[in-house]
């Protein structure tokens, strides 16, 4: 691309003081070019579409899109174009982030002035030219480079070559550790390779070798391996003959990947979708699920926590508050998908935890006024003040059931209508409370005898099962009906025709004696905190919290469970927080390590909720657990709690 010519630039950027700046700034670089301009993600993929660019300069926070999905997505979108994040963080972690994923280059907002972006801008269009054209002449390369290049786009693990005259064999570490060997701890040969592949796979192998020498064309095959006599590994091989002009060797160059952790993941899924009694394995992939989700929205959650409590304008403060309502939407929406799955499953389990109904409640109602204002209808939220203030029960089953009822009156109320929740309080049996949920609709209303059939459970849930498309729309109320009834409470609906529809919620819980503290309760002396996180970003956002908690208060990071036993030993510390699922050495066996020697407190932090998991970790050593995601003051709190409980 020359660059004398004009550039058609796309700046993607919601923020109309930096668009402003950036026009500005374009105007004094010394690059002929014409701006386009986009408010959101959506309307610059349109442009992209319709209109010719030449660069896109990225905002990475926008209305309908935020943090590194809305890079990744526009890479999808824009294989052809250049890409520049603009980012309002100084942090080289995002920039460099960026960078791997595929952007060009990235600036930090308030840091760059016209001469910087003109040399980015320049410096990113003659890279990606480069990059063009070296995809688009990688057949006439030299030998060496184009098997370089080719190897890498093949591999994901090792890359390994073969010369096909004495079948000695060159392996990259990756290799090693897959046969489960110290790099270039053995000379390799075919027939050393051939020794490990399953018996019933050999014929396979063998013809794979010996077809790839042949034709030149690239070969493809999935086999096995056993390692250590026991172990199966599922590897996935490709190779490719070349001809070496230098060295006038005849070399079959190719990759190797282990792909077992896929293979016994089809498995499971398999196995869960063809039997309903495989309910075991259906809870375990729900648990993986559960986890791989959480843990980044853990991130998110801490990161917003961390954005809301920085100096922003008033336009961002609208944005940011848009997007924790979003969060909270997303967070319940992942939550109902999950319970559903494990109520098909006919397996689901009360985890309780103490919560502050209050903020529970007007948390869920900003979510709620969110849906009700798409809708074009009216919602009155009505909290009884007499409402303990702190409950033990299952606050994500409370917010699934409050979200699928307001769901459906929102479905059936028309425009202009009126959603009205009142929640109260009455004394139940012994020490429990009842809690009590009304959601009154202005909708058509319904007949006893389509009450009846709404809130039978079982039958929905069979008739679903059994891919009756016609009851997917009522569905939602057997999930409610579900739930209360595994909460042990009650569920009505009253109704009459063209009068509207009521439902009744009545829940026992237990009333928890609020603690006295201080909103801004932080250490007035100084504290080391060991954080044992695998997860980068949650590793940045946690270490974040807590230092911007108190200047008193230090962070080291232990990248998992056995660098953290050797950090606490070497150091000491004076609370440490243990993430549960980690390599090398889990949370678990970490802490058991620690409790050899050390009464220090251990709070587990996992995306694993459960009862089950809690009282495990309770039962090692751990003195508080914490699911993912949590929020910051609850962090707080906790660890308070357990300094102040701290012996001197």
């Amino acid at each position: 691309m020359n660059t004398k010519n004009k550039v058609n630039i796309l700046l993607i950027e919601d923020n109309p003081g930096d668009a402003h700046l950036v026009k500005l700034y374009l105007k004094e670089a010394s690059v002929k070019h014409e701006l386009l301009h986009a408010d959101t993600y959506f309307e610059g993929v349109e442009m992209i579409r319709n209109k010719e660019v030449s660069l896109i300069l990225l905002d990475l926070s926008l209305p309908d899109s935020s943090g590194f999905k809305t890079l990744t997505n526009l890479l999808q979108e824009a294989r052809h174009i250049p890409i520049i994040v603009l980012t309002g963080t100084n942090n080289e972690i995002v920039g460099n982030q960026s960078i791997k994923a595929g952007a060009q280059d990235f600036l930090v907002k308030g840091q760059f002035d016209a001469k910087l972006l003109g040399r980015s801008i320049r410096y990113s269009l003659r890279r990606f030219e480069t990059q063009l054209k070296l995809e688009e002449t990688a057949q006439n390369l030299a030998i060496s480079e184009k098997r370089y290049a080719d190897a890498q786009q093949m591999a994901h693990f090792g890359n390994w070559e073969m010369d096909i005259v004495t079948n000695e064999m060159k392996w990259t570490d990756e290799i090693y550790r897959i046969f489960g060997f110290h790099s270039n701890s053995i000379s390799s040969t075919l027939s050393d390779y051939k020794s490990y592949v399953h018996i019933e796979d050999k014929e396979a192998v063998d013809d794979f070798f010996e077809n790839a020498t042949k034709d030149g064309q690239l070969h493809k095959l999935e086999h096995r391996i056993i390692i250590e006599g026991h172990s199966i590994k599922y590897l996935a091989i490709q190779a490719k003959v070349y001809f070496e002009e230098i060295t006038g060797k005849i070399l079959l160059v190719g990759t190797i990947q282990d792909v077992t952790e896929r293979k016994v993941s089809e498995q499971l899924i398999l196995e869960k979708n063809i039997s309903q009694k495989a309910s075991k394995i259906k809870e375990e992939a729900l648990s993986d699920m559960s986890f791989h989700i959480r843990t980044p929205l853990s991130s998110v959650i801490n990161l917003l926590f961390l954005l809301e409590n920085t100096p922003t304008s008033s336009q961002q403060r609208e944005l940011l508050d848009g997007l924790k309502i979003s969060v909270d939407d997303l967070s319940i929406m992942v939550n109902n998908l999950l319970n559903f799955s494990v109520l098909v499953a006919q397996k689901i389990t009360i985890e309780e935890e103490e919560f502050n109904i209050k903020d529970f409640l007007q948390s869920i109602k900003k979510v709620l006024q969110i849906k009700v204002d798409n809708a074009n209808q009216k919602l009155k939220f009505d909290i009884d003040e007499d409402i303990p203030e702190k409950l033990l029960s299952d606050p994500k089953k409370i917010t699934q059931i409050l979200y699928n009822l307001v769901d459906n009156a929102i479905k059936n109320t028309p425009q202009n209508g009126t959603i009205t929740i009142v929640a109260e309080s009455k004394q139940g049996n012994d020490k429990n409370v009842e809690l009590c949920f009304s959601i009154k609709d202005t909708s058509k209303g319904m007949s006893s005898s389509k009450i009846a059939e709404l809130i039978n459970t079982d039958k929905l849930l069979e008739h679903y099962e059994e891919g009756d498309e016609t009851n997917k729309q009522e569905l939602g109320l057997a999930i409610v009906a579900k739930l209360i009834e595994t909460l042990n409470g009650d569920f009505s609906i009253s109704s009459k025709e063209s009068e509207g529809a009521t439902y009744t919620v009545e829940l026992p819980v237990k009333a928890i004696k609020a603690i006295q503290t201080q909103a801004g309760d932080a250490p007035e002396i100084p504290i080391k905190i060991l954080l044992v996180e695998d997860h980068f970003l949650n590793q940045i956002a946690t270490k974040r919290v807590l230092t911007t908690w108190s200047s008193n208060v230090t962070v080291d990071i232990a990248e998992n469970g056995l660098i953290g036993v050797e950090k606490f030993r070497e150091h000491g510390y004076d609370i440490i927080l243990m993430d549960i699922q980690m390599p090398v050495m889990n949370g678990m066996e970490a802490t058991k390590k620690i409790r050899e020697k050390s009464d220090v407190p251990i709070i587990a932090l996992t995306a694993n909720a459960s009862k089950q998991e809690a009282q495990k970790c309770i039962k090692i050593g751990f003195n508080e657990y914490m699911s993912k995601p949590f929020k910051p003051h609850d962090l707080y709190a906790k660890i308070m709690s357990l300094l102040v409980s701290v012996p001197n």
